[in-house]
């Protein structure tokens, strides 16, 4: 990652410029029609994307996470700090933040890139998962019971799922995702300072640099199991059973396509270039390196080997007119925003100029869809399709059409 203190880490942290002392199967669906063939019957239509207004519409204490209820009746707001509120829409489409539901503050350090960063309910909607930087500088993903609905959380509830130490204060990675299968998936980054020093992307033997994915469905006493189907389960030397995918230097939220289960991962680059990597859902199960510290998107670095299967990204854009450290990311569905129908919404943090990757029926070309958020850190896609970004100057927005 990267309010006057808090940005400020933002910027010279999470950003790759600088940073040389810390930075089962997918969802499936019935619909046959995959996502190719829907954006080239309408790419005339994406081609030219409909403008976008951010409208403000809550505020929060350095908001990092959103996410909608199971039952989709409003949300659960995850602030830096540890604290875990409830936040309902009014009628006038305001969110009101509401009481805090988990205090996590004792056990969170906000060091250097650290805090609460992400949530995700289970697929039954009974725990909530929380990914958090614990005291000292350890990567805790733990989940919590609602025995009462949402009442009656505690730390007393806590299930210690998975801890990982950071070696430095960056490249936490943090978000969280449940699959169809109710599988979780953790996103980590290469464990921080500049260069990978400690040579985490391409190391398989360590989570760092990786997207690990688990089936934390399990009883206390036993933390999580690892999915029969992950890549690297049949005793591939060399391999941690729990990564998923690898080679990556700093996933800053990653995303399903709800239609059909194609997956995207926003990476946060080193001093040259900004990634986002998508892989459809018949190959989401592969074992893919996405080629950090070797490769910096399609750039080869000093360690780069010919022979090796890197992934390329979908789309890439270097650093400069004001921009420096990509922001993923969400899939549009649902009809939520007029012409953007499948495209990938993302931003970048020193721009904040909010932007979409469509497809016009050969690649996927980057649109400015002239909204604006400043110092934007997270996306979220609530149960209505619609498009909500946390600003790290405490600012929520919601993503319109202009002439809405």
């Amino acid at each position: 990652m990267k309010k006057l203190g808090f940005s400020i880490i933002l910027l010279s942290v999470f950003s790759g410029c600088g940073d040389t002392s810390e930075t089962s199967t997918p969802p499936q669906v019935s619909i046959p029609t995959t996502t190719l063939e829907v954006l080239q019957e309408s790419d005339v239509k994406l081609l030219e994307p409909l403008p976008l207004i951010a409208i403000r519409v809550g505020e929060a204490e350095q908001p990092m996470v959103l996410i909608s209820r199971p039952d989709g009746d409003g949300f659960l707001l995850g602030e830096r700090k540890g604290q875990i509120k409830t936040a309902e829409l009014k009628e006038d489409g305001s969110l009101s933040i509401g009481e805090t539901l988990l205090d996590l503050s004792d056990a969170v350090s906000t060091a250097g890139e650290g805090g609460l960063l992400g949530m995700a309910f289970s697929k039954d909607g009974s725990e909530l998962f929380v990914n958090y930087t614990a005291k000292p500088m350890t990567t805790r993903v733990s989940s919590f019971t609602f025995p009462d609905g949402l009442s009656d959380a505690g730390l007393e509830n806590e299930k210690k799922i998975i801890e990982i130490p950071q070696p430095y204060p960056n490249h936490n990675g943090g978000h969280l995702l449940v699959d169809n299968n109710g599988n979780l998936l953790i996103g980590l980054g290469d464990g921080g300072a500049g260069n990978d020093p400690l040579g985490h992307g391409q190391n398989t033997s360590t989570f760092h640099g990786s997207i690990l994915r688990i089936n934390p469905n399990t009883p206390k006493s036993t933390p999580y199991i690892v999915p029969s189907d992950n890549p690297f389960t049949r005793g591939t030397p060399g391999f941690l059973p729990e990564i998923f995918l690898y080679g990556l230097r700093n996933p800053w939220r990653f995303d399903f396509d709800p239609f059909n289960g194609d997956f995207w991962i926003a990476d946060v680059g080193q001093d040259r270039l900004e990634e986002i990597n998508f892989l459809p859902s018949d190959s989401y199960t592969d074992g893919t390196n996405f080629g950090w510290a070797s490769m910096e998107g399609t750039l080869k670095r000093l360690a780069y080997k010919p022979d090796v299967n890197y992934h390329e990204p979908v789309h890439e854009y270097e650093h400069g007119d004001g921009r420096c450290s990509i922001i993923g990311g969400i899939v549009v569905r649902d009809g939520s925003l007029e012409g953007l129908e499948g495209s990938f919404i993302f931003s970048d943090l020193c721009d904040g100029k909010i932007r979409a990757l469509i497809f016009n029926g050969e690649k996927w070309v980057d649109h400015d869809l002239e909204a604006f958020v400043e110092l934007p850190i997270s996306f979220t896609r609530a149960s209505d399709g619609r498009i909500y970004v946390l600003s790290a100057n405490g600012g929520i927005f919601r993503l319109e059409g202009k002439d809405e």
